[in-house]
């Protein structure tokens, strides 16, 4: 059920994003050139330049929280894998505790 209401937000916010773009390059038709320290870029609209500008700090956001999200994975198998190694030594330990138990009380 929660699903397709996800989707429906996401559509939502997508179509609300899309509108504010295109509203802000018909707002903003002006030509302007980018003039970084060792680069001079195309003579390019406002809204074209920001686009680009948001399209390329996410891409950058995207991939630092990647990295991140990686190294997360990497530590809970880890942690997985040492639960597991724990939880079998446990099992080994009952069993030995059982067996010692019975042992001993049937003498």
């Amino acid at each position: 059920m929660l699903k397709w209401l996800k989707r429906v937000v996401l559509i939502i916010l997508i179509v609300f994003f899309l509108a504010v773009g295109v509203f802000f390059a018909i707002r903003n038709p002006q030509l302007i050139r980018l003039d970084l320290v060792f680069w001079q870029g195309p003579e390019l609209s406002v809204a074209l330049y920001s686009i680009l500008s948001f399209s390329f700090g996410a891409c950058v956001a995207l991939l630092v929280s990647s990295i991140s999200y990686l190294r997360s994975e990497r530590q809970v198998r880890l942690l997985s894998k040492r639960l597991d190694k724990a939880t079998k030594e446990l099992d080994q330990l009952r069993k030995a505790s059982i067996t010692q138990e019975l042992s001993s009380g049937k003498e």
